[in-house]
């Protein structure tokens, strides 16, 4: 089937495929001189320019013969489909391949709505431009020919796609007619099963009363394996390719925890470097995600992966269990693998229902201990109320038709009761593990200046938890929906739920194109937003103090990557970009009145980017307000003032607006301040001292002039004016303070008095 699949996808193609347009209707192909006077007669670049309009090259990605090559392959193996007497499991194959079979028509189906469309945009298009230009054989001559041509091969696909679809019809009626058949064939089994196994759903009190025997228990054992999915059956539908990957998974991340492990305890010899603990974390790692690799899993391989999971915790975590957690978990296990045992032999016999409903009352019994003695919500064998509540339920359940007589639904009741509360364990296990080893990569970035020192820890941690919070959800359903035989009936509602074709208008999409497309623009919209720390680097989710000035094109790669996404998105949704301008056309009246001030913003983010009268890092003063530019947006740019306030300037004042930039020619700046030194003082003397205070500042620019001058004469001071240049417009008030301390305890030690205002304000 998936080699069916293949074949047909490969035959398709994309409809959606860009491809050149016909050399006679290029523009560099001369089409007025391939006209000859017939171009003359139409007097105008209009007609030209709308042929050009008409492409018809993604006809040759509509392989209608290949589609009914592959309709008439899947017609062959409906006919095959007779077999009715065959045994259950055959049948529930049978059952399987049909429903895969119609799912793919289905889709077909809609590939061929979707051509159908384009087909019919196409052949209306070339309608207009017969009518709008008049177009015949008499007076345009090459261009009715090419028109004429154009619309006998729209029609010649139409009517390929139309017989195709009527087969797909008549072949998905007939495979409908297969499974009726099909379903009477199961129900008249089940109705024999019921028959010949009366006894069976027989209530508890009038259960039969039998001698004990290993041969009675090895019988039960075996007839409980061939009634659930055995393990041979679970490997010869498996693919390879979901195992392999799952393989280069575990090995990715077995060298990326032993790589931070290895680091740190270079840079750290305390550390330890567990070779045992990096192989346990992989087999965890493993098993935990092996109900990925296939869905429907053998019950007994989800129960020994869930054991081995839980011993490899166990040895990982015993030094830090206390006593009462190791006792606890040693009762687990031991109780984990009787349950399972009891399970596995249980009958419709009246002592191993007895057994298996105390096992239940036991289970029951030993959550309840667990969750009133361990209440720290971190701790190892926590359970929350949710679990709780799920755990009692299926407790209760399987105790109820174990009485009344079900005992098969029983054991899987008990069966998923004892895997699930394991599972809780071990879920919770994993995550805090995963957890632990992004924790670890931040400190071996730490100690190395990596990558992820970029990132903030804390907000890196939380997103993690959701995504593993998710997982972790998804898993338990899986395992859940296995060990109660409903997996195949859940797997076959996503599907019809995720694949059903749904209708807004001429717009069609599924819920599973839905889903994508909302990733894929979670996705950007995440990228945009760290395209900077990304590319330019930072520390604890903030770029670094020193802007790199290509960080003014920033802008433009975020919107390209919010654009990108988007159109990522729409084809996603199968949704064709014709119809995508449609609807931003009809739009886009009300988004030019209704967001003028947005557009405004936008197109002055642009030029911002392209004229540079500023740049990220610069000094500005805008306004009343003075500081360094810290980010230039697609809307908005920020400016960081001096006393530590983002200040958010919409980029159409900034465009319009009176804007002062300190630093646009070069980055040093010059400042200047007053000082007022005693009048008995040594002027000479002072302003050595001043001029040597400046120069032992970092901030002091000494290629560039500076000065001292007598501003004003008091009768006890002197007013010095004192100017100079920083290496940065930013640090004018770090170099003040640095001469102000030298100055001031120079003049402390020499007795005299001394004292500083800030200049006054220039209008």
């Amino acid at each position: 089937m998936a080699g069916l699949l293949a074949f047909y996808l490969n035959a398709v193609g994309q409809d959606s495929a860009q491809v050149n347009l016909p050399r006679s209707i290029q523009p560099h192909s001369g089409l007025h001189r391939r006209l000859g006077p017939d171009s003359t007669r139409v007097g105008n670049d209009s007609l030209r320019n709308d042929l050009k309009k008409v492409n018809l090259a993604f006809l040759s990605n509509i392989r209608t013969a290949s589609m009914a090559e592959f309709v008439a392959q899947l017609n062959e193996k409906s006919s095959a489909y007779t077999a009715t007497n065959a045994a259950k499991d055959s049948i529930e194959i049978i059952k399987n391949a049909i429903h895969d079979e119609v799912t793919q028509l289905k889709s077909i189906k809609g590939s061929i709505s979707n051509y159908t469309s384009s087909l019919n945009s196409t052949q209306n298009q070339i309608r207009n431009i017969v009518n709008r230009y008049a177009i015949s054989a008499n007076n345009h001559g090459r261009a009715y020919q090419y028109l004429h041509n154009a619309e006998l091969k729209l029609t010649s696909k139409m009517d390929s796609l139309t017989q195709i679809d009527q087969r797909i019809d008549e072949l998905i009626t007939k495979n409908q007619q297969h499974l009726s058949r099909f379903e009477l064939a199961l129900d008249a089994k089940n109705a024999t099963k019921k028959t010949d196994s009366v006894s069976g759903k027989s209530s508890i009190w009038k259960a039969n009363a039998t001698s004990i025997s290993k041969d009675v228990i090895l019988n039960n054992i075996r007839s409980n394996y061939s009634n659930n999915k055995s393990i041979d059956k679970y490997v010869s539908h498996t693919g390879r390719a979901s195992h392999i990957l799952l393989a280069i998974l575990g090995l990715a991340y077995c060298y990326w925890i032993a790589r931070v492990a290895y680091i740190i305890r270079r840079h750290d010899p305390e550390s330890k470097l567990a070779i045992d603990a990096i192989v346990g974390k992989t087999i965890i790692f493993l098993l935990t995600l092996l109900p990925f690799v296939h869905f429907v899993t053998p019950s007994f391989i989800l129960q020994a992966s869930q054991l081995i999971i839980l011993l490899i915790f166990m040895f990982l975590l015993r030094h830090k269990m206390t006593g009462q957690q190791r006792k606890i978990a040693l009762i687990l296990i031991v109780f984990y693998l009787l349950d399972v045992f009891v399970n596995m032999v249980v009958s419709d016999d009246l002592f191993f229902r007895i057994i298996c409903i105390v096992f239940n009352l036991v289970a029951l019994g030993l959550v309840t201990y667990t969750k009133q003695r361990i209440k720290n919500s971190n701790s190892p064998g926590y359970i929350n109320g949710f679990i709780y509540v799920i755990f009692a339920i299926l407790n209760i359940t399987a105790i109820t038709l174990n009485v009344i007589g079900h005992v098969e639904h029983s054991r899987s009741f008990s069966i998923a009761c004892a895997v699930g509360l394991v599972q809780a364990f071990t879920l919770q296990y994993f995550s805090e593990m995963i957890k632990v080893d992004v924790r670890n990569q931040f400190k071996k970035d730490r100690l190395v200046s990596g990558f992820w020192m970029r990132f903030n820890e804390q907000r890196t941690l939380g997103i993690l938890t959701e995504i593993l919070r998710i997982i972790a959800v998804l898993l338990a359903i899986i395992v859940l929906a296995n060990n109660l035989q409903f997996i195949e009936w859940l797997l076959n509602k996503s599907e019809i739920f995720f694949a059903k074709v749904h209708r807004m208008g001429s717009i069609s999409f599924t819920f599973g194109n839905l889903t994508i497309a909302i990733l894929l623009l979670l996705v950007a919209n995440w990228f945009q937003k760290n395209i900077s720390l990304i590319v330019l680097g930072g520390k604890d989710g903030r770029l670094n103090q020193a802007y790199n000035q290509k960080m003014t094109l920033f802008p433009l790669f975020r919107l390209a990557i919010i654009l990108i996404g988007f159109f990522m998105a729409v084809s996603a949704l199968g949704m064709s970009l014709d119809k995508l301008t449609v609807v931003i056309g009809a739009l886009s009246v009300g988004i030019g009145l209704g967001m003028q001030n947005i557009i405004n913003n936008f197109v002055s983010g642009i030029i911002l980017v392209f004229d540079k009268p500023f740049r990220v890092g610069d000094q500005i003063e805008f306004a009343d307000k003075k500081g360094r530019v810290k980010e230039i947006g697609i809307r908005a740019s920020v400016l960081k003032t001096a006393d530590g306030a983002d200040v958010i300037i919409p980029n159409g004042d900034l465009l319009s607006g009176r804007l002062v930039n300190w630093t646009l020619s070069q980055e040093y700046s010059r400042t200047s301040f007053v000082l007022h030194i005693d009048r008995k003082a040594d002027l000479d003397k002072a302003k050595q001292w001043i001029n040597d205070a400046m120069a032992k500042s970092p901030y002091f620019v000494k290629e560039r002039e500076s000065g001292i001058s007598v501003q004003d004469i008091s009768e006890e001071m002197i007013y010095l004016s004192v100017f100079c240049w920083v290496d940065f417009a930013a640090n004018a008030s770090s170099l003040k303070n640095d001469v102000l301390i030298v100055l001031y305890k120079q003049f402390e030690g020499e007795g005299l008095k001394f004292f500083s205002v800030l200049p006054p304000k220039v209008n």
